[in-house]
């Protein structure tokens, strides 16, 4: 049975666009309940093409990737944690775009369209006229942000500024009609060789360990 509620994700990446051979470096993801309770957290590191770009920025080397599990090894677990739900973050166009490619590069077609909310975008509502980077909206509503440009940190604080749009709503039905939207159409699953491939994830507190933590939803 699906749970209604918010998937909050942030990817950490190679390069600013797929388009250009940019690859997921990184991806964390965030339950929230339909008050923008947080639930659940998950986070992982992904072994892409080697390629790791901006490491000033976000801190990801090859050696840190050394035992990180594939995107298609995450992707069934990631599809599981992500169906019937909001997809939401924070410059959505940019992680929205990064999952598409990813699952594509593994055969995942077609690609719904699939509920999102972008926490930018909605800033536009709640604080209009202000700068609308997390940093900022973060410190406008007293979210920490320690460690920025880590999947799990941007991805939480993201999830949080989410439950204070929420608390400042009056009306939720368009947040509602979108949570329904979400939860009556669920991602189709993976083709049953990829799904044989899930249970893999490495967060960056692992990385120095040979051992894989277990995934657990």
């Amino acid at each position: 049975m699906i749970s209604r509620g918010f998937a909050t994700i942030d990817f950490e990446t190679s390069g600013l666009a797929p388009s250009s051979g940019a690859r997921a470096l990184e991806i964390a993801v965030v339950h929230s309940d339909p008050d923008g309770v947080v639930t659940g957290r998950w986070d992982t590191l992904i072994a892409g093409d080697g390629s790791v770009g901006r490491s000033d920025i976000h801190r990801i080397s090859r050696s840190t990737l050394e035992h990180a599990p594939s995107f298609a090894d995450i992707a069934p677990q990631l599809l599981e944690l992500l169906s019937g739900r909001v997809i939401v973050a924070h410059n959505a166009g940019f992680d929205l775009r990064f999952l598409a490619a990813e699952l594509e590069l593994i055969g995942y077609r077609p690609w719904p369209a699939p509920a999102a909310l972008c926490t930018q975008r909605l800033a536009r509502t709640y604080l209009p006229g202000s700068r609308r980077s997390l940093a900022h909206l973060c410190e406008v509503f007293g979210i920490e942000l320690e460690g920025a440009h880590r999947a799990s940190v941007d991805a939480l604080a993201t999830a949080e500024l989410l439950e204070c749009y929420l608390a400042n709503t009056a009306d939720r039905s368009g947040f509602d009609a979108l949570l329904d939207r979400a939860a009556a159409r669920p991602l189709a699953p993976l083709p049953a060789p990829l799904r044989a491939q899930g249970g893999r994830w490495h967060p960056r507190e692992d990385a120095a360990a040979s051992a894989w933590p277990a995934f657990a939803p």
